[in-house]
């Protein structure tokens, strides 16, 4: 009995601590797409948002994390029924005017986020239904500023829509834009259609066939006038090469012309340049023979002058010697040898007042006079 109770005992026990469990520790898990913003009773809304992974809560009572999806999602304004998209509602279309007070009907798709650096921000001021509460009024107020500003011709299509779907674009994907302010990030907006009245859009299609008609016929005329300049400049092209190439056969004959005339002048210049030259060398050999025969005879004067010179003084020695002392016997003797050769045949012929004795007596007298000596004193004829 005792043990039963025990057991009893025990059970309730775990039962107790189980609920306790249940109610004290809270387990939650952020998923990788998505953030979490935490609330406690004693702190309220916590600034710093959970990030992706498991968080056990304790006690769980006084926690709670609310979970936000991050990723891309797609909000429409369009008339396409709902199993066609899954989102947007039924003839939800937005209805503006034109300019001209048009009717526009433009059918449009946003692809959207939610910025985690704005969570917080957007836990407190809307949480859920960012797109009734933030987003549909922002974009209505885009599309209608941009769109009433233009006429319907020229949003309805072609440069005019796609200038009108780059500056609305701009104006939601802005950093400076209220969308960005609040949290909410635009990656793309598209404008799928916009409706016009059916008058109206038959008017714009005239208006278009007659623009295409009319840009028709300016390319067309625009080709032949391109035909026509095409025709012209190969015209003026062959105009051009054939006054190239006379320009070329005139330009040819004129430097063969030139080129003949300066080898001429070159030929002449040439010859001259020979002759000069060959008259320059006769000169010059002419001017070396003179130099040269000028030389030699210069050469022959001067041993003249040297050997009358060296004879001079030969003779001047030989002379000199006859004034040495005791030279006057030996001067006598050659003298008296010289005249007895040169009287031993002379004696037929001497006049009859003149001796042999008074001519050898006067040529002694002389003889003396130029050796230096004293006259002698004249003998007596034998």
């Amino acid at each position: 009995m005792k043990q039963t109770l025990s057991l009893v005992v025990t059970g309730v026990i775990v039962v107790v601590l189980l609920l306790a469990s249940i109610f004290i520790v809270d387990i939650e898990t952020v998923q990788g797409n998505e953030i979490g913003v935490k609330e406690t009773w004693s702190g309220g809304v916590l600034t710093d948002p959970l990030q992706p992974k498991t968080y056990v809560l304790f006690p769980g009572f006084t926690q709670k994390v609310f979970k936000y999806d991050l990723s891309s999602q797609v909000f429409v304004m369009n008339d396409q029924a709902n199993d066609t998209y899954g989102e947007g509602r039924r003839r939800d279309s937005y209805l503006v005017q034109s300019s001209e007070g048009q009717d526009m009907r433009i059918s449009l798709n946003i692809r959207w986020r939610r910025d985690p650096a704005h969570i917080v921000d957007l836990h407190k001021t809307v949480r859920e239904n960012v797109e009734e509460k933030i987003l549909r009024p922002e974009l209505m107020r885009v599309v209608k500023d941009q769109a009433t500003t233009r006429s319907a011709l020229d949003a309805y299509s072609g440069a005019g829509l796609v200038t009108l779907q780059s500056d609305i674009s701009e104006a939601l994907m802005s950093p400076e834009a209220e969308l960005r302010k609040r949290g909410v990030i635009v990656e793309n907006f598209v404008i799928e259609h916009i409706g016009l009245d059916p008058s109206y859009v038959e008017q714009i299609k005239a208006r278009q066939v007659a623009v295409q008609s009319r840009l028709r016929a300016i390319e067309e005329t625009k080709a032949a006038e391109a035909m026509a300049e095409q025709a012209k400049a190969e015209a003026q092209a062959a105009y051009e090469r054939a006054v190239v190439d006379a320009q070329r056969d005139k330009d040819v004959g004129v430097l063969e012309a030139e080129k003949k005339a300066q080898q001429q002048v070159l030929d002449a210049g040439a010859a001259a340049q020979r002759v000069e030259l060959a008259a320059q060398a006769d000169k010059n050999r002419n001017v070396l023979a003179a130099q040269g025969e000028q030389e030699a005879a210069l050469l022959r004067a001067q041993a003249i002058k040297a050997l009358g010179e060296a004879e001079a003084e030969a003779t001047r020695l030989k002379l000199s010697a006859y004034s040495a002392e005791g030279s006057e016997a030996f001067v006598r003797i050659e003298v008296a040898k010289s005249m007895s050769t040169a009287f031993e045949n002379i004696d037929g012929y001497l006049p009859q007042d003149m001796t042999v004795n008074l001519l050898s007596d006067s040529f002694l007298r002389a003889v003396e006079a130029v050796v230096g000596g004293a006259p002698s004193t004249p003998t007596s004829g034998r």
